[in-house]
């Protein structure tokens, strides 16, 4: 009876333990879903109550009351996006999509960026924080779902979308969608809608790669993501001057995959969960340390993140500058990275680290010419394995600035590698730290990995029969329940909700 008990009492909202995709209560919980799903899932309407039901469910475990608020922003796109298709002016339609833009944006502003806001108010014209703290938590997702639902009135706007959704039930379970809730892939409404009106193909070979996928997730997540965490980045960071130069670089290099193999891996799980629920949603990785220069890294990494800055924010802000002809493309370029800077978080690392790729990104413009040449001039391969070289030193720098809590503990550890760095201590320390080497080794090994190898493994794990295919998937769940610990972390992007 008590067993019972609990069960219920961990179906209410606790703020202290929100449901995640790599928790047994979400397993269980996907497990009833989805056996109800196999009997309605060819009813339309059904199928997507049932998703919408459990969407709705699985917000409040994230963000209580706060799931009224996602209710209220996607109703209200709703309705802005069917009166703008009624209307006959174009000023109307401008009317409307500036209502829209207000809701969203003062919404995501309200809860993510007031005392941020405050306090650099306060701190210019006092020199003091502010006195005033709103006690606001922010809603888990909203800066994903206000993106979501902003490029369906966008697309309206613009006529992309010929006409709007005309079921209030789609429209919302769109917008609530569990599996990219909480940090996308953000699927854009002329995407993911269409497929809430179609009727789903199954097959052995989309459950095989759907269960493929959902395993190799968590094992990214729990055997190298976390583990470098707990092993060897957390302490580094938190605790820099108990540490040579060459552990703060190696701490820098295991950021760098501990935040990838995080962010990749929970993206390989939603994918694979919507997969199983015989949806498509977008990739959202690409071996982006693969990247020659940084606009090519925003191209391989969170693809669907730099795909909405680039469609709804620098295009429409490089047009604007046309007339400045490559110093407008430049200043579209620094907006629209300081703008991706402050949407991942109310502090100044995240503007600073914007900025610095937005300026990285201007440099790589305005050099052109000149890297075209040296490219020419190179016959050995030498220009391309600088530029990679180069290109992941500045990410992994530039990366630090994600992990600090201040400009100052970002300052500490800068400090740490470029003052205080010794080759001496690389043997002793590799001694001491034998698991989390190898570990870190791996994780590179893994990530340059031809993507033909991928693609291999993959068409062999199809091709196998289906019991085989269920037998490696019981044991690889059982392998990697084995490793959740106390070491286990949430994934980082939730940060960035």
């Amino acid at each position: 009876m008590q067993t019972l008990t609990d069960f219920f009492k961990s179906l209410l909202y606790n703020q202290h333990a929100p449901l995640l995709y790599n928790s047994v209560l979400f397993c269980v919980l996907f497990s009833v879903l989805y056996l109800g799903y196999i009997f309605v899932y060819n009813d339309i309407k059904k199928r997507n109550l049932l998703l919408l039901a459990f969407s709705l469910f699985f917000y409040y475990k994230l963000s209580g009351v706060y799931v009224l608020l996602l209710i209220a922003m996607g109703t209200s796109d709703y309705l802005i996006g069917r009166q703008m298709f009624r209307v006959s002016t174009q000023r109307k339609k401008k009317m409307l999509l500036l209502l829209s833009i207000f809701i969203n944006v003062g919404a995501l502003i309200l809860f993510k960026y007031t005392n941020f806001l405050l306090n650099t108010f306060f701190g210019i014209t006092t020199g003091s924080g502010s006195p005033m703290v709103l006690d606001l938590l922010v809603p888990v997702g909203i800066s994903f779902y206000v993106f979501k639902t902003l490029s369906y009135i966008f697309d309206i706007y613009r006529e992309v979308i010929d006409e709007p959704e005309t079921n209030y039930f789609n429209y919302l379970l769109y917008v609530s969608f569990f599996p990219n809730i909480m940090a996308g892939p953000i699927s854009k409404a002329r995407d993911l809608l269409p497929q809430f009106n179609s009727q789903l193909k199954f097959s052995s070979d989309l459950i095989g790669k759907a269960f493929l996928l959902v395993l190799i997730g968590a094992f990214k997540k729990v055997f190298i993501a976390d583990f470098l965490g707990a092993n060897l980045v957390d302490r580094v960071f938190d605790s820099p001057e108990f540490f040579t130069g060459w552990e703060g670089l190696m701490a820098i290099y295991g950021y760098a995959m501990q935040i990838y193999f995080d962010f990749s891996g929970y993206t390989d799980i939603v994918i694979g969960l919507a997969m199983l629920l015989g949806f498509k949603v977008n990739p959202n990785f690409n071996k982006p340390f693969m990247a020659d220069n940084v606009a090519d890294f925003w191209r391989r990494w969170h693809i669907t993140l730099s795909g909405w800055f680039n469609e709804y924010v620098f295009y429409p802000l490089s047009y604007t500058f046309r007339r400045f002809k490559q110093f407008g493309v430049i200043l579209a370029v620094l907006i629209t990275f300081f703008i991706s800077g402050f949407w991942h978080g109310a502090a100044w690392t995240y503007i600073l680290w914007g900025t610095s790729h937005g300026l990285a990104i201007a440099l790589t413009f305005a050099t052109v010419n000149l890297r075209s040449k040296l490219a020419k001039r190179n016959t050995w391969g030498i220009y391309k394995f600088l530029s990679i070289f180069i290109t992941f030193h500045f990410l992994a720098f530039s990366m630090v600035l994600f992990r600090a809590e201040s400009l100052q503990a970002a300052g500490k550890l800068y400090a740490l590698v470029f003052n205080h760095f010794s080759l001496s201590v690389a043997g002793q320390w590799a001694s001491l730290y034998t698991k989390p080497l190898i570990i870190l080794a791996a994780a590179y090994i893994l990530h340059y990995m031809p993507l033909s190898w991928n693609e291999f493994f993959t068409r062999r794990f199809s091709a196998l029969h289906w019991s085989i295919k269920a037998l490696i998937v019981v044991l690889g769940i059982l392998f990697i329940y084995q490793g959740f610990s106390s070491d286990t972390q949430p994934f980082i992007y939730l940060e960035f909700s």
